[in-house]
């Protein structure tokens, strides 16, 4: 499970960021009226998009966490059905 909210955390980042450039190549000064302003535009969908992954990164450790502690250690009970049978005397 580490390894997956590790892989989620730097998907929260890298993803919205990698978008948000793709976005910007199109906004080029001769085809888009205010292309600064739609830059600033897809900046602050860039950074809204990582506080929202980031937030449901949290929640989705969080809820692990809580069934890491729910569990708690592992014990093993009796093997059924035994292995070997019960004599009676």
């Amino acid at each position: 499970m580490r390894r997956a909210l590790t892989w989620g955390l730097a998907a929260a980042f890298v993803m919205p960021w990698l978008l948000g450039e793709w976005a910007k190549t199109e906004l080029q000064p001769g085809l888009v009226d205010s292309a600064a302003r739609a830059s600033q535009l897809v900046d602050f969908i860039v950074i809204g998009s990582i506080v929202f992954a980031l937030s449901m990164w949290m929640v989705a450790a969080f809820a692990c966490w809580i069934v890491r502690i729910m569990k708690g250690p592992r014990r093993d009970g009796d093997p059924f059905p035994p292995e070997q049978p019960r004599h009676t005397p």
